[in-house]
């Protein structure tokens, strides 16, 4: 049988992982918007998923609670944060290197749509 610190502690990495794919995935499904509400949006949405999922926790909701330990806990949050917190450590890391090197790959601003010369159809 597993340890339970062994059980516990992977939890925690799930956790982790699981904001950081959040925050990276709300950061580029928000790819029309100006950088710093892309960073927002993406935080808000991987801090509001921990929240809930800690908040579901706590009042039994998920229908295998009857049968596992739901209960919400404090580390589960720290370790979402965390997350959060290497997900915008890896965005500005990526910014800084492809701002270095002249690439755009994400870039700050929307680009701006082209205009029709006039007759085009």
């Amino acid at each position: 049988c597993m340890d339970e610190s062994f059980l516990a502690r992977s939890d925690l990495v799930k956790h982790c992982v699981a904001s950081l794919f959040i925050t990276l995935a709300g950061y580029a499904a928000l790819s029309q918007q100006a950088a710093l509400a892309r960073v927002a949006g993406a935080v808000g949405c991987a801090a509001a998923a921990g929240a809930v999922k800690e908040a579901a926790d706590a009042s039994n909701l998920w229908p295998w609670c009857p049968y596992v330990s739901c209960a919400a806990d404090t580390l589960d949050l720290i370790a979402d944060a965390v997350g959060i917190w290497l997900a915008c450590a890896l965005l500005l890391i990526w910014r800084l290197f492809s701002a270095r090197h002249g690439r755009t790959y994400l870039a700050i601003a929307p680009v701006a749509a082209t205009e029709e010369p006039d007759g085009a159809i």
